[in-house]
């Protein structure tokens, strides 16, 4: 009886805070909710699995009522976008990296062993870029942004915590390669549990320093209650990472929460182009004291791990052993389901090589590695000019970008629906801009013209 009546005071707590988050992010469009959707399913689990029918198995093309959540969530994107006027000149600009990336995937699907198939799978994929576009194309789009997260986190981390507390049949799992009983919360898998406090906590964390600064914050009291809000929801999501102990989400949280906490020290709020120069030479100080002193070693053992990064080398050692073609790779997501491939692998390898470059050499080859590479270097340059404007903005896409780099050494965020992966395609693109803007500007233009969006001026026309 206690679990039930808790979950029910919970689901009204959730039902009170959106509603809160409503009246307070002023400006935003209904369209709001294409994306908090979108998101609040990749960072949790399938539509199926929440309603309980139309096959809750986590597959790779997804049960029927899992494809129709997403073709009516990207359908529905379209139309928005087409509504709003969106100017694909400007988007292309921006993310043009991106656009080439997925390009490539997209002919790669000429040579997978169920082209269909792959193909469903780059469609729903390639929605998130229109997905995200919603956001983008806000009025307030830093704001929408936030909100979108902030929305998922207010359900999401909470419910995690009272399913792996009071319903242990839907918030723990026995693992299948330990025995032991792990805490999944609102997800499939323990990892998938760091991810989604990841990149909800990190959103939340960047919310929170907004609002610190925002000098125009209607009544002190409302503060107040957004400041216990949010450590509240922090130091939840704080408590998950502890319970799933995912290291590579609590390394990245750390990382990206001290990025965001940096720049607000005077030392790097007037130099913020230093930033990527002093990341820079950070890796290359990491890479020579390893070289010299096996730094990477007592850093791993330090955290808990052994040097196969928990079976992980086992399991590429395992997929190279394979030698799927290592020029054009087996097509977008069609290793996993290859008969021929899977035969050759032992059982305890899963349906992940647990490393987004490996996975994307397995489905593109080299040149799929190449067109990745490219994509990750135009980026980090256009981020790192970015940030010699000054803006807030650019030192959070340079945030994302370092914390995704780095999550996709031990799981598999490119082109693979996670959350991860949803925030550093918004941060690749940046920007994106509307026939109701008046006019296409640059990305510094436009950076200025967005910093001061954190005001809310109340009466924005906003189209649905």
């Amino acid at each position: 009886m206690l679990p039930k009546l808790i979950l029910l005071v919970s689901l009204g707590l959730f039902w009170w805070l959106i509603r809160r988050d409503i009246r307070q992010r002023e400006g935003l469009s209904p369209a709001i909710w294409i994306p908090t959707l979108w998101v609040g399913i990749i960072a949790s689990r399938n539509l199926s699995a929440w309603v309980g029918f139309g096959g809750a198995a986590d597959t790779l093309d997804g049960s029927p009522v899992d494809r129709l959540f997403f073709l009516v969530m990207i359908v529905a994107a379209g139309i928005v976008l087409q509504r709003r006027g969106i100017l694909w000149s400007s988007v292309f600009r921006n993310g043009w990296p991106v656009f080439l990336f997925y390009g490539f995937l997209l002919i790669s699907v000429l040579w997978a062993n169920s082209p269909f198939s792959s193909f469903k799978r780059w469609f729903k994929e390639f929605g998130n870029i229109l997905v995200l576009l919603v956001i983008l194309t806000e009025a307030h789009p830093l704001l929408a942004c936030r909100a979108v997260f902030a929305r998922c986190a207010y359900v999401l981390i909470p419910l995690s915590v009272v399913f792996i507390r009071y319903f242990p049949d839907l918030g723990r799992r026995y693992s299948e390669h330990s025995g032991e009983l792990e805490p999944i919360g609102v997800t499939f898998q323990k990892n998938s549990l760091g991810v989604m406090v990841l990149t909800c906590a990190f959103v939340m964390l960047w919310d929170w320093f907004e609002l610190q600064s925002n000098r125009h914050f209607k009544i002190k009291s409302e503060r107040r209650t957004d400041n216990i809000l949010h450590l509240v929801v922090l130091l939840m999501g704080i408590y998950l990472l502890y319970l799933c102990d995912s290291k590579t989400s609590i390394v990245c949280m750390a990382l990206g929460g001290c990025i965001l906490l940096a720049t607000r020290s005077p030392l790097f709020r007037s130099r913020l182009s230093m930033i990527g120069g002093c990341t820079l030479a950070a890796l290359v100080g990491f890479f020579v004291l390893d070289q010299l002193f096996g730094f990477k070693e007592a850093v791993v053992h330090a955290l808990g791990r052994d040097m196969t990064f928990t079976g992980r080398t086992d399991v590429w050692r395992e997929l190279l052993g394979v030698h799927t073609d290592p020029i054009l790779g087996t097509g977008f997501m069609s290793f996993w389901d290859d008969k021929g491939y899977r035969s050759m692998l032992p059982e305890w390898v899963a349906f992940s090589a647990h490393n987004g470059y490996l996975d994307v050499y397995l489905a593109g080859g080299f040149v799929g590695v190449f067109f990745l590479a490219l994509m990750v270097l135009a980026t980090g340059l256009r981020i790192n000019s970015a940030l010699a404007w000054g803006e807030d903005y650019s030192v959070v896409r340079f945030a994302i970008f370092v914390v995704a780099l780095i999550a996709n050494f031990s799981e598999s965020n490119f082109a693979c629906m996670t959350p991860v992966g949803f925030l550093f395609l918004l941060a690749a693109i940046g920007y994106a801009d509307t026939a109701a803007s008046g006019q296409t500007v640059s990305e510094p233009v436009l950076g200025d013209r967005r910093a001061g969006e954190s005001n809310l001026e109340t009466g924005a026309s906003v189209v649905f």
